[in-house]
């Protein structure tokens, strides 16, 4: 089974570009289109202009904080795959989980951040002990696909430990 959630991952791409494009426009209308010249609802323009500002900046500290990922997941054959990289602006480095299935020992999820985002934690059998990988978020992921997704690591884990 494959899953990933490269449309969400472009759907939120599109959606801080056009937020990011709605300030520009509503501070250029009010600024230089004199639109709202002697302000509004008892608000001068300065005023609305910070709170436009103000809304933005927290839509975005609400996205940074929520951390999203692309997710690539497969447990078609042998392998185990995980790729994923983070969604924040700057942020290049894509990462990858791949080992053989019978590697796989846990998993667990971590909801860190009064539950604003979840995150993977992927632990491995290695020759010399328990591996853990660092938490990957997935909170970008539909719930429906990361039931799918935590269903077939479970059964990868069933199969290791028959009788558990």
């Amino acid at each position: 089974m494959t899953i990933t959630n490269q449309k969400q991952a472009v759907n939120l791409r599109i959606i801080k570009s056009l937020a990011l494009l709605f300030l520009i426009i509503i501070i250029g209308l009010i600024y230089f289109a004199n639109v709202l010249r002697d302000g509004a609802l008892g608000f001068t323009r300065d005023q609305i202009s910070v709170f436009m500002i103000i809304l933005v900046v927290l839509f975005f500290l609400y996205h940074f904080v929520r951390d999203h990922h692309y997710i690539y997941y497969s447990d078609t054959g042998d392998r185990f795959v995980l790729r994923y990289f983070s969604l924040r602006p700057l942020t290049e480095k894509k990462s990858a989980i791949e080992f053989n299935k019978n590697e796989l020992y846990r998993y667990e999820i971590i909801n860190p951040l009064f539950g604003l985002n979840r995150s993977l934690v992927i632990y491995r059998k290695t020759a010399r002990g328990i591996a853990k990988y660092p938490p990957v978020s997935v909170t970008a992921v539909k719930k429906s696909d990361r039931k799918k997704m935590l269903a077939s690591i479970q059964k990868i884990i069933a199969a290791n430990h028959p009788g558990s």
